[in-house]
């Protein structure tokens, strides 16, 4: 299927007056945060916009542009980063959902969140996953490698976190363990027909069922044996704190570690979002939440048997109906307030 074909169930009004939604969004990236124009957020995000990460939930753009105007002051050299990659799909004839994922940089040298300024430089990948309707974003969902940042910038991850689980400075509330409310609410029953985006339009659902199955058997049922039905010999893998594995044997021990953690893990795939393209092929992105204990390894301390949700967004270029390469991104700082908060509930 041709771009042209994909562009045609989109009204252009829906990302004009830019020629297709990947410029949409790349120029707006550009227009914020390259020239500054932090007030134009009020342009791009609808008044009444939902935002939901694994810290919680925001629910307007008064406190995204106060949240940005912050961290300009805190990395004011970090810009909107390179866009790896914009994989977009029509929701209705006014909207479209974007998987846009960014790898960003910058240097500290500001106060934020995270303290006094280090001076130092920092690397890590996010997804911003976004549903856009009548040319505005009405809804977001993000997933930032956190960890990497604060590994560069040579503080504690540990200490963060804890202090991320006693105030929620970021987003200004406290964090949900039951994670029943916003991004993990409701039960999507088949995200290949209806995600958390909204209707798919009905194309490349082998491709979906494929993929949905790899989390079914591979994640959920463990059937790590599995791998090499769904993954090309050569697959690589970008995972958090910017690791990178290549070929079966390495991609089963990577996964086998983040499960391992919570061994009674499950997998929801919440939303899945196709664009095939002559620039990188058929790529498709995925939301999902992983539902489960600190019971396992400890990765991230003393286990706690605290419940955690991981939210997570990977996305996948295919080839010949195999995974050729994976960037995965999850907030191991989330992870890691979400024990914390847990152990403080338990006294």
């Amino acid at each position: 299927m041709t771009l042209d074909q994909q562009l045609a169930d989109i009204d252009p009004a829906a990302y004009a007056p830019y020629r297709d939604p990947r410029d949409y969004i790349l120029s707006w990236t550009d227009a914020i945060w390259i020239d500054r124009g932090l007030g134009r957020l009020t342009e791009h995000y609808a008044k009444d916009v939902l935002v939901h990460t694994a810290y919680g939930e925001t629910y307007d753009w008064d406190f995204v542009v106060n949240n940005s105007l912050q961290k300009f002051s805190a990395f004011p050299n970090g810009g909107g980063g390179h866009g790896e990659d914009v994989v977009w799909e029509a929701r209705g004839r006014n909207g479209f959902i974007s998987s846009h994922r960014v790898l960003k940089t910058g240097t500290h040298t500001g106060y934020w969140t995270y303290g006094a300024p280090t001076g130092r430089h920092w690397i890590s990948r996010t997804v911003a996953h976004c549903l856009v309707v009548d040319n505005q974003v009405k809804e977001e969902w993000l997933v930032r490698d956190e960890w990497a940042v604060l590994e560069h910038l040579g503080m504690n991850p540990y200490e963060i976190a804890a202090k991320l689980a006693e105030s929620s400075p970021v987003l200004g509330k406290a964090m949900a363990l039951a994670g029943d409310t916003g991004a993990f609410a409701g039960v999507i029953e088949n995200a290949a027909l209806k995600g958390v985006s909204g209707e798919r339009p009905r194309r490349y659902l082998k491709e979906c069922e494929t993929l949905q199955s790899m989390f079914d058997e591979v994640w959920n049922k463990r059937l790590f044996n599995r791998v090499p039905h769904y993954f090309d010999s050569k697959i690589v893998c970008h995972s958090t704190r910017l690791r990178r594995v290549q070929g079966i044997d390495p991609y089963q021990i990577e996964l086998i570690d983040l499960l391992a953690s919570f061994p009674d893990c499950q997998v929801e795939v919440r939303d899945i979002v196709v664009l095939e393209g002559p620039e990188l092929g058929l790529r498709i992105a995925v939301l999902w939440l992983l539902r489960g204990t600190y019971s396992g390894v400890p990765t991230y301390g003393p286990i706690t048997r605290t419940p955690v949700n991981v939210l997570g967004c990977s996305h996948y270029e295919m080839h010949d109906g195999k995974v050729l390469r994976e960037f995965r991104i999850i907030d191991e700082i989330a992870i890691l307030a979400q024990i914390h908060a847990g152990r403080m509930a338990k006294g």
